[in-house]
């Protein structure tokens, strides 16, 4: 049985899901692919893209959280913003690892190698700024910065189709209450700054459901909104005291102290 579904949402473009819950993003144009994102890497996910494409692959990776990065040991390198090398680190290390088995084990596929799983390592990590375009032939794919979530987080602006891939930028409920995460303000300039770019819809890193790009202009009211009257405690992590303020499907967790 196959572990990781897969669905073209436009030509050349891609999702691959992962059962943890998490969504990745191949990008092939006629000459290079581009993966984005590898989810937590508990299944063959280099097997997984090769089946759709054998041209040469690039990796980028949208920020440093583990179910972002698990998988990029599967692949030669993989690039990420200098902001977030760090939480990359953290994130891929044997420790983060467990920590990953312990909330989704239950999700990883028929004969899974705990142990090859928790000793894998980060892999080959490389730094790639905000602006570098990628050719893909017939797709172009700029870098473009959305952070907030963390200080380092990046999406894809895929230029043809006019699709924006924004990872945990945004959400229904977007984390916002990290260490790592930026002050609202921040948050919000990045809002305002990604509604001017060319593109008609967006999808997310835990979603594959086509998105407007209307929709962003509810996440900035949110953020605008948020405040703890009106919020309620969020559940997960409670040790971090995040709230979350939410109106019709969208969400924002935050850290009072960073309003």
């Amino acid at each position: 049985m196959r572990y990781y579904q897969v669905k073209e949402l436009h030509k050349g473009i891609y999702s691959i899901f992962e059962p943890a819950e998490v969504f990745c993003y191949l990008l092939v144009g006629e000459k290079i692919a581009l993966l984005y994102d590898t989810a937590f890497g508990f299944g063959p996910l280099a097997q997984t893209v090769r089946e759709i494409t054998d041209l040469p692959l690039k990796i980028v990776l949208s920020h440093g959280h583990y179910d972002h990065v698990g998988g990029a040991a599967l692949f030669d390198k993989a690039y990420i913003h200098p902001e977030d090398e760090v939480l990359c680190l953290k994130h891929a290390s044997r420790t983060a690892r467990r920590r990953a088995l312990d909330g989704w084990g239950q999700r990883t596929p028929d004969g899974f190698d705990k142990e090859a799983y928790i000793n894998a390592g980060t892999g080959d990590i490389k730094l790639l700024d905000v602006g570098f375009t990628f050719e893909l032939g017939g797709l172009t794919v700029e870098i473009v910065a959305l952070e907030g979530h963390t200080a380092g987080s990046v999406g894809l602006l895929v230029q043809e189709p006019r699709v924006l891939l924004t990872s945990d930028a945004l959400g229904p409920h977007v984390w916002m209450f990290l260490e790592e995460s930026l002050p609202m303000k921040d948050y919000l300039v990045m809002l305002t700054r990604v509604q001017t770019l060319p593109f008609d819809t967006f999808y997310i890193g835990h979603s594959d459901t086509p998105r407007p790009k209307a929709e962003i202009k509810e996440y900035e009211r949110i953020a605008k909104k948020a405040s703890p009257a009106g919020s309620t405690k969020y559940p997960n992590l409670p040790e971090l005291g995040g709230m979350l303020y939410e109106e019709n499907g969208v969400g924002i967790v935050f850290d009072p102290k960073k309003l």
